[in-house]
Formats: C-alpha cells, structure tokens, sequence
C-alpha cells in the first residue's frame, strides 16, 4: 500500500514539473539565452525558484526522515536537555514538512500560460508567483539549513 502511494506520489510530481516545462515554449532543457520580452525574464526568475527548490526536494525527504528517527530514539532514552531537543527536532519535522507541502502546492497552483494574451495581467501575475516561490524556496533552504546544524553531516 505504501509503495503504491509513494509510487503515485512521485508520478504526480514528475507530472507537475513536467507540465510546466511543456508549456514554457523556449523552456525544453534550460532557459534561453536572451529574453526576448519582460514576461521571459520575470519567467525565468519563477522558474529559477522552482529548479532551486525541486533540487533540495530530495533533500527534505532525507532530512524528514533523519529528524523522525531521531525523535524515535530520543523517545526511548531520559535524561537532561531531552526536551529541549526533542523541541528542536519536532520544529525542525514542522518546517521541513512546510517546505515540502509549499513547492507542491506551489506547483499544483502555478498555471504557465496565465493571461498569455495580456501582457500587463501576466506580468502581475508572475510577480505574484516570484514572491511565493521564492517564499517557498526560503522554506526549503533555511530548513535544509537548520537540518544540517542539527545532524551535522
């Protein structure tokens, strides 16, 4: 039952991504060279956010499961300043989890060809979803960040 959810997981998420770079147009395999217009550029700074995030995706699935073993083995043992770590591991599991659930929701929300035919209403728009994939992004590398200092790799 797990792997059947993990594996349709994980279909959705190709999907979704690969939905974006099928109507990006000059987005096949990386960005073009010069913007040819300002929706291109502000284009490629939404996507830019989305390729930072969907790289650390991974990531944050390591770290989630990092921070929920060691809550597991801190659960079995007592002792002194357990609290404060078992505090520290369950914001880090909340942020982690924040992370993950903004970019997919992000993505699911993020529509490519958003008022293609109205310059002045796509540009509001993809300043609008700049912001909240950079939000998203933020997420993702200030809890990867946290993680890190936490399990020191």
């Amino acid at each position: 039952m797990k792997a059947s959810l993990l594996l349709a997981a994980g279909i959705m998420l190709l999907t979704a991504c690969n939905n974006a770079d099928e109507h990006a147009g000059h987005r096949t395999d990386g960005f073009s060279d010069v913007a040819k217009t300002p929706e291109d550029s502000l284009f490629k700074l939404v996507m830019e956010g989305h390729d930072v995030g969907m790289a650390k995706m991974g990531k944050i699935k390591e770290a989630q499961k990092l921070a929920q073993a060691a809550l597991d083995s801190l659960n079995k043992t007592s002792g002194a300043g357990k609290e404060n770590l078992q505090q520290a591991l369950m914001d880090l599991q909340e942020d982690l989890n924040y992370a993950e659930y903004g970019m997919n929701t992000w993505m699911e929300e993020f529509n490519v060809d958003s008022a293609r035919d109205n310059t002045e209403v796509r540009l509001t728009y993809l300043k609008t979803e700049q912001e909240k994939v950079d939000k998203v992004k933020n997420a993702i590398l200030e809890s990867l960040r946290i993680a890190d200092s936490l399990f020191k790799k």
